[in-house]
């Protein structure tokens, strides 16, 4: 496993080049000139290569020192950028990030993304707003929330970036004991004579899904709009009707086998979730730590 390369010796190495010279290095750095050898030695070692040509009277940079240079100078700008961002952030005080995502990621994966944020920025405070898209899209533009965690749409949206975070799938879902769990195939006319249970019309989700039934050919009617989760699983464990949520939801009811998946189109129906912000502005430290926790958090926890 490689670790992380030492800062200070970036810094020695970095005063070295500009310096020309290992005893001037030593001088404006308070250090003797052999720890200044013994270091750049160290850091030679550990990359696997000479950065200095030690052959005439100064040491010069090898072509890969002058590469490497810049690399460095970039390292330690970015660290002093951390670190004055940090000293700024604890003058300052308190700050409020508000974001909007759905009411269902607010149960399932906001919870602890607040929890690893809070370790680093105990002062933090979360302000969420409860929408899904392309609703919480639509705050993001008009600027009434700093990003969203949601859906991204069907169709580019001007003016905003997204990064994407994880991918999942729509499912539906049937009772144990529903007929259709028993029949290798569905005739099409069952299937677009059931009813559907879905959370909204006017979601990403429903467009997802009516473009993937609409590739296959099938064409329901019977879309039947309950606005919670809890009230989709069990209409659909009674037999009622086709329940469409997310595989991640229903982990729990597919294991245990209250509720089955049935593969009523040819291809999975996938969703990507991103997070998105209005192009142009630069997220805050608080937002990028927030970006990096979620790209790293939730295809794990999603996945």
């Amino acid at each position: 496993m490689a670790y992380p390369l030492d800062s200070r010796a970036l810094y020695i190495f970095v005063t070295a080049a500009q310096s020309e010279s290992f005893s001037k290095a030593a001088k404006s750095l308070h250090m003797s000139q052999p720890a200044i050898s013994r270091t750049i030695q160290s850091l030679e070692e550990e990359l696997g290569c000479r950065l200095f040509d030690r052959e005439g009277k100064n040491p010069l940079l090898t072509p890969i020192g002058r590469e490497f240079l810049a690399d460095a100078k970039e390292i330690l700008a970015g660290m002093e950028k951390a670190r004055i961002d940090i000293e700024n952030l604890k003058r300052e005080g308190p700050k409020k990030i508000v974001f909007a995502t759905s009411s269902l990621s607010c149960q399932y994966f906001i919870p602890q993304l607040y929890r690893e944020f809070q370790e680093s920025f105990p002062d933090c405070l979360f302000a969420i707003e409860p929408a899904d898209s392309p609703l919480a899209l639509e705050l993001v533009e008009e600027k009434k929330v700093d990003f969203a965690i949601t859906l991204k749409p069907l169709s580019y949206k001007e003016g905003l970036v997204m990064v994407e975070l994880f991918q999942d799938d729509l499912l539906f879902l049937v009772s144990s004991l529903h007929p259709w769990t028993r029949k290798k195939e569905i005739p099409k006319k069952e299937i677009e004579q059931a009813h559907y249970f879905i959370k909204s019309k006017n979601n990403t989700t429903f467009h997802i899904l009516q473009k993937s039934l609409a590739q296959a050919s099938l064409y329901p009617k019977s879309f039947i709009e309950l606005a919670e989760t809890a009230a989709i699983k069990e209409m659909s464990k009674m037999g009622l009707g086709i329940g469409v949520l997310a595989s991640w939801v229903v982990k729990d009811e597919l294991k245990k086998g209250k509720l089955v998946s049935l593969p009523l189109v040819p291809e999975r129906i996938t969703r990507k979730w991103v997070f998105a912000y209005k192009m142009g502005r630069k997220l805050s430290l608080l937002e990028s730590t927030f970006l990096e926790l979620c790209k790293t958090i939730l295809p794990k926890k999603m996945g």
